[in-house]
C-alpha cells in the first residue's frame, strides 16, 4: 500500500461536486506503467481479489456484482453494479451513489505528464488511477466511527487494482 496516497479531491472532479459542502469527501491516488483507460480501471478495480470480499457479501445480499456486470459496468452497458448507481460519468471519471448507504464512490485516470528515459531514448507512459469517496451527514450517522477503518480498506481496494 506504499504505492497509495492521499490526495485532495480534485476541485473539477464529479466527486468534489457532490452532496453538500459539509460531506465527507476523501480520493486517493496510485500511479501505474502504461495508459490505463477508465473502463479498464473500472473493470479491474471491480474484479480485483481486493474487492472479492465485498462482492461476495453482496451476493449473499442478492445483489450482483460479477466480473460480467463490472463489465458492463466499465463498458457503459449498465447504469449500476450491486448497490451503486451511475449518477455521473466523463471520459475519464465516474461516480456511482449507494442511496442505501448515503455513500458514493468514484473512480477517474489521469495520464502522467510523460518523463524520457535518456539511457533508453523512449517515453514511458504512466496513468494515475484515482478513487474516493463521499459519504453524506457523517455527523449525524454511525459512518463517523467507520472513517478510519474505510480510509484503511481505500487504501486496500486501490492498491489492488
Amino acid at each position: 500500500m506504499r504505492k497509495v496516497r492521499e490526495v485532495e479531491v480534485p476541485q473539477d472532479s464529479l466527486l468534489a461536486h457532490f452532496g453538500g459542502p459539509d460531506d465527507y469527501r476523501d480520493a486517493f491516488c496510485r500511479e501505474v506503467p502504461g495508459e490505463v483507460s477508465l473502463e479498464q480501471f473500472i473493470e479491474r478495480f471491480y474484479c480485483s481479489m481486493a474487492f472479492r470480499p465485498e462482492r461476495l457479501v453482496l451476493g449473499l445480499l442478492g445483489r450482483s456484482a460479477s466480473n460480467a456486470d463490472a463489465r458492463a459496468l466499465a463498458r457503459g452497458e449498465a447504469d449500476g453494479i450491486a448497490v451503486w448507481e451511475v449518477v455521473g460519468r466523463r471520459e475519464a471519471e465516474v461516480l456511482l451513489e449507494s442511496p442505501d448507504t448515503g455513500t458514493a464512490s468514484w473512480l477517474a485516470v489521469e495520464a502522467v505528464p510523460s518523463s524520457s528515459s535518456a539511457a533508453v531514448g523512449k517515453t514511458s507512459a504512466r496513468t494515475r488511477l484515482l478513487f474516493g469517496s463521499w459519504v453524506g451527514r457523517v455527523g449525524e450517522t454511525g459512518w463517523r466511527f467507520m472513517l478510519r477503518p474505510h480510509v484503511w480498506y481505500s487504501r486496500v481496494l486501490l492498491a489492488g487494482c
